[in-house]
């Protein structure tokens, strides 16, 4: 029997969902960095020059809750339609470099400088760090569940990334997909057709982002298990179908996480004691990705022999090096943690080029040049088109999908003169640095042309633009979202003409950046 077939076998059953599968395990913290820590720092600045932590500007607060109060819904920042607008604020206070607290035991220090920010990145070593995620350490642990690729540190995460990233950033590896996640796309297009020809819709979409929803949820099903939901459909899906329930509780579990992931550390250390229900609650999502898997699960088990093309599940399930518990997690954790956001920013994308019909023209002259009617897509036709990576990039600039790149520092740095000590968290504000002008001229308008080589605007500095993050411990999932939005971008733009209806699309916070309005008018192209 196959590797795969032996390790979807293991442990009692799976009757569906995974009742008894998940094991804790307690992980240890690895200390490193400690023999070069003195070393990095001197070397980013003479030691007389260095300035100590303490001196770093920024907001007082208020005693014990710091500046916890700008942030709820009578503050300067409201959490959910204000987030973006604090770090913008406060770099014009307090310069590049600027720290916060938000509570005992949440304090961060704010880095504005692409310079500091590649300091920050290169120390990291072998083994980075990230702030935890508090919200998912505290319900996982309750639950006896492993803790995430998110939230393991040291040895553990660099065995569990090294394994997943054989599949998941290898451009050859996720190009294979590319001809199924088309096939996905072409049918969001014959739906919005299908709305459109109706006549009495003046060419909206009503729910557009509902649909956009069950485009990514349908395309990560695909790659991952193998196998489509049957999603995409312009009907209302049963309330209790695996697909609605998905994304409805997805949708919820994201506006609430990001509201508990602003409690500091002690509210946590009290409130896993005080009962978790509600967090529990939350979690609806994990349930049915563990129902999801436990089902194909049954199903390789029944096999005698693996699948001739492996889905993303049966690769992992190969992996010597992972448990099953492991692979599982991760399974869960992509089935559920992108199909959002790669929804909003595709949604983002279409509102740039909605706006703006001369970069949308020259965007659909390109995809007609590459990509006639009917012709199928792969991922050696996706390399032929520089302009659609320039609309992407440019509106990732000005729409971030996430405000703040994050780490943990693991050694001493300095940082704008100041040294910064090992164990202090990190942020890094995509939104303030792409707002200037000596990195991107002229940074309030939309200009894909600055994105493309031969143009001599193409100066952006390095570290300016990180939008999956950088190093070892970027975006997992960094290619797949890429090729799905090319998709989707190619397919509606070959078939319409897409225009805006109303008010000014506006972010929301939801821990991933979403639109407040879809009023997009869709024309068929002649």
């Amino acid at each position: 029997m196959s590797h795969v077939l032996k390790i979807a076998g293991r442990r009692a059953a799976y009757p569906g969902a995974l009742p008894g599968l998940w094991r804790f395990c307690r992980l240890r913290q690895n200390g490193r960095g400690a023999a070069t820590t003195s070393t990095a720092a001197e070397q980013a600045a003479p030691e007389e020059a260095v300035r100590p932590f303490e001196e770093i500007p920024g907001p007082k607060g208020l005693p014990f809750i710091g500046t916890a109060l700008d942030y709820s819904p009578v503050g300067r920042f409201p959490l959910h339609t204000k987030l973006g607008n604090s770090a913008i604020e406060r770099y014009k206070t307090y310069g590049k470099i600027y720290r916060e607290k938000l509570g005992p035991g949440r304090e961060m220090v704010f880095v504005c400088d692409p310079k500091d920010i590649a300091m920050v990145f290169r120390s990291d070593g072998r083994i980075p760090e990230r702030p935890p995620l508090n919200t998912i350490a505290t319900y996982r642990k309750m639950r006896k569940k492993p803790e995430g690729l998110g939230n393991l540190v040291g040895e553990e995460w660099y065995r569990v990334r090294s394994s997943v990233n054989k599949d998941m950033m290898r451009p050859k590896s996720v190009g294979a997909y590319a001809p199924l996640l088309d096939e996905v796309s072409r049918d969001l297009a014959t739906l919005i057709q299908t709305v459109v020809r109706k006549g009495d819709s003046g060419g909206q979409v009503d729910n557009f982002l509902n649909l956009l929803h069950k485009w990514g949820l349908e395309s990560l099903s695909l790659v991952i298990l193998g196998k489509p939901l049957g999603c995409l459909t312009l009907d209302q899906l049963a309330e209790d179908s695996d697909a609605q329930r998905m994304i409805s509780a997805v949708l919820e579990f994201f506006l609430y996480f990001a509201k508990l992931e602003m409690a500091p550390p002690l509210y946590w250390s009290v409130y896993q004691h005080t009962g978790m229900e509600e967090v529990c609650e939350m979690y609806g999502h994990d349930d049915i990705a563990e129902k999801m898997i436990g089902e194909k699960l049954a199903e390789l088990r029944k096999m005698e022999e693996p699948p001739e093309e492996a889905d993303f599940l049966s690769s992992l399930l190969s992996k010597k090096n992972m448990t099953l518990d492991e692979a599982v997690m991760v399974a869960i954790e992509l089935l559920t943690g992108a199909f959002e956001s790669t929804a909003n920013t595709l949604a983002f994308n279409l509102y740039s080029l909605a706006k703006h019909p001369d970069a949308q023209q020259k965007l659909y002259e390109e995809i007609m040049a590459v990509v006639p009617p009917g012709q199928p897509i792969d991922d050696k036709v996706l390399n032929k088109m520089p302009y659609l990576r320039a609309v992407f990039k440019e509106t990732f600039r000005l729409y971030p999908t996430i405000f703040f790149n994050a780490r943990t520092l693991t050694r001493d740095v300095v940082l704008a003169g100041y040294r910064v000590p090992s164990k202090t968290q990190i942020m890094m504000p995509q939104n303030v640095i792409s707002a200037q002008p000596e990195y991107f001229p002229e940074p309030e308008s939309y200009v894909p042309e600055r994105w493309l080589r031969n143009e001599s605007s193409a100066n952006a500095e390095a570290f300016t633009f990180l939008p999956f993050g950088y190093g070892a411990r970027m975006c997992i999932g960094r290619r797949f979202a890429e090729q799905e939005i090319f998709l989707g971008l190619i397919r509606i733009i070959q078939k319409f003409h897409v225009g805006w209806d109303g008010e000014d699309m506006k972010q929301i916070y939801k821990f991933f950046n979403a639109p407040d309005r879809d009023t997009f008018i869709f024309r068929e192209r002649q």
